[in-house]
């Protein structure tokens, strides 16, 4: 009987981890799309896309309080469970995923992170260009002459 336990155990924990692992794939995608919409200057699908990785961000602490929930339910055959190779070995990939995904959010951030600090000087330029233009109009307002005529 110990053994059914342990192997329906294996079993739902393998169920939960190849979920797991489609899902840290799917954000894989989301974050490399959003790499690309910031690359590529496509801002206005950019909100969405935050809304899509929020919802991924709940979606991981579901994740994590199911396989508590399993681990809660029995520490001992869940430890024996784990040591599966199959489970080693989907729980490898997921942390394979997991690495991969915060590789590119950090890339994504320092891409963002640049490009914020492009559009910041553009607008000091701009703002420098915008006191020229005041004062070159402000100049034109005053009356020229030319040889004391108007």
């Amino acid at each position: 009987m110990e053994y059914n336990a342990i192997s329906s155990l294996e079993n739902e924990l393998l169920r939960v981890l190849k979920e797991e692992y489609s899902f840290y794939q799917s954000l894989y995608i989301l974050i490399d799309k959003q790499k690309d919409y910031l690359k590529y200057e496509k801002e206005e699908k950019l909100l969405d896309l935050y809304t899509e990785i929020e919802r991924c961000h709940k979606r991981i602490l579901t994740s994590e309080k199911k396989v508590g929930a399993l681990k809660q339910g029995n520490p001992k055959l869940f430890q024996l469970a784990a040591t599966a190779p199959e489970v080693k070995k989907v729980a490898q990939s997921i942390s394979t995923l997991i690495r991969k995904n915060i590789s590119l959010v950090k890339e994504n951030e320092e891409y963002a992170e640049g490009k914020y600090k492009r559009i910041k000087e553009e607008l000091r330029q701009l703002q420098k260009s915008s006191k020229l233009v005041r004062y070159i109009k402000e100049a034109e307002v005053a009356p020229q002459f030319v040889d004391k005529k108007n």
